[in-house]
This record gives C-alpha cells, sequence and structure tokens, in this order.
C-alpha cells in the first residue's frame, strides 16, 4: 500500500539538466585558463587538472568548489567570469517543463542537489519559478548527499521522510541513500541498465509511477 505523496524532490544534474555545462567548466574553461597562465599546450594543461581532481576525490568537499580550484591554480578570475562564459551552454532536458507545468498543480516541488550554489544558480533560472525550496548539499549542509542529509531536509521542511518522493540519476546518492531516510525514490536510469517498478527511462514517466501512489 503506497502512502500519500506530498512532495517531489529533484535532483538537477543528469534528471533536469543536461551536465555537459559542467563538463565545459572542468574539462575545458579550468585547463585553458591553466594554460594560458602556465604558457603550455592544452592538452597539457588538461591532464594537470585532470590528475589534481582525481588526487582530491569526489569525496572531499573541495573537489567541488570552483573557488578552491580558482586559488589552487592561481587563475585570477572569478567564478562568475567562469560560470557566465558558457550559460548559453545550459540545456534543459524536453520533458522537464512540461512534467513541472503538470506537477505544480498537485504537488510541492523542490530540488536536492550535491552541486553548490555557485553552479545551481544559473542552471534553473528558468526553473525556480517551480520550487519551493532548493537544497543544496554542499553549500548548505557541507556535506555530500546521504541518508542522513535527507534525514535533515525532511526534518527543515517539518515533513515526514514518507511524503516525500526523491527522483535522480544516481544510484547511490540518490535513489539508495533517500531511500534509506525514509522517502519514496525513482531512479532515472537513461543508459537503461536497471529494471524495476521505481525504475524510469526518461522524465516524463514519472507521471505513470505516480498514478500507483494516487490510487
Amino acid at each position: 500500500m503506497h502512502k500519500k505523496i506530498k512532495m517531489i524532490s529533484f535532483d538537477v544534474d543528469g534528471t533536469m539538466i543536461d551536465p555537459e555545462y559542467n563538463d565545459l567548466i572542468w574539462f575545458k574553461e579550468i585547463p585553458e585558463l591553466l594554460a594560458g597562465k602556465r604558457l603550455m599546450s592544452f592538452e597539457e594543461a588538461r591532464r594537470i587538472t585532470l590528475k589534481e581532481y582525481e588526487s582530491l576525490g569526489s569525496k572531499n568537499l573541495k573537489w567541488y568548489d570552483i573557488n578552491y580550484w580558482i586559488d589552487y591554480f592561481d587563475l585570477k578570475k572569478s567564478y562568475r567570469e567562469i560560470l557566465e562564459k558558457y550559460e548559453t551552454k545550459i540545456k534543459i532536458f524536453p520533458s522537464v517543463i512540461p512534467l513541472l507545468e503538470n506537477l505544480k498543480k498537485r504537488y510541492e516541488l523542490i530540488i536536492i542537489t550535491t552541486m553548490p550554489r555557485e553552479f545551481l544558480s544559473p542552471k534553473i533560472v528558468k526553473l525556480e519559478k517551480y520550487f519551493k525550496s532548493t537544497f543544496s548539499a554542499v553549500s548548505d549542509y557541507r556535506q555530500l548527499k546521504n541518508a542522513n542529509l535527507y534525514r535533515k531536509i525532511s526534518y527543515d521542511l517539518k515533513m515526514n521522510p514518507f511524503e516525500i518522493m526523491h527522483i535522480g540519476d544516481s544510484w547511490s546518492s540518490d535513489y539508495l541513500s533517500a531511500k534509506k531516510a525514509g522517502m519514496n525514490t525513482v531512479f532515472l536510469d537513461q543508459s537503461k541498465s536497471k529494471v524495476g517498478e521505481d525504475i524510469i527511462y526518461d522524465l516524463e514517466e514519472l507521471n505513470t509511477v505516480l498514478q500507483m501512489y494516487e490510487k
């Protein structure tokens, strides 16, 4: 027996927004700036940046902090200059806005993302009107997505976790962690590698999942 859903939580990158924007910043712009500073080839600068990213590791909060990398490589640029350069490349997946238009009539909508607010803000300019609240794990809670984070957010919202459905494209940090916290979860599997009633391959399929909770 499904319990009534009152709120739907969305991840951002890979769920609503094409990750290409991130790739342009981390794997093109940062190496280009480093190449210019050190008078080396782009290929060599990219090799250095990738090595440094890997050395720090994605479990370290600094890995997500663009200001940390600007200082680390001494790039002499503001994060705004770097992020604004590729803002026109931000792509919302086609099914997102029609889905949000539909869902906002029946549910409260929120965002729960790992990314810092510096990255989040430009990405959701066209989407923020649909959401009651946005939560950045790194900026607001100084941690990564895990079950404890989802519990904290539920508490801050004065909601029981089972009243919230979270959808994202990470099996571990979105699907399993939110489920462990007591939320209903949906995994957006665009690679089509998994099968299950809470697994969808396109965001518009969320409507079909929700019908089971609305009966």
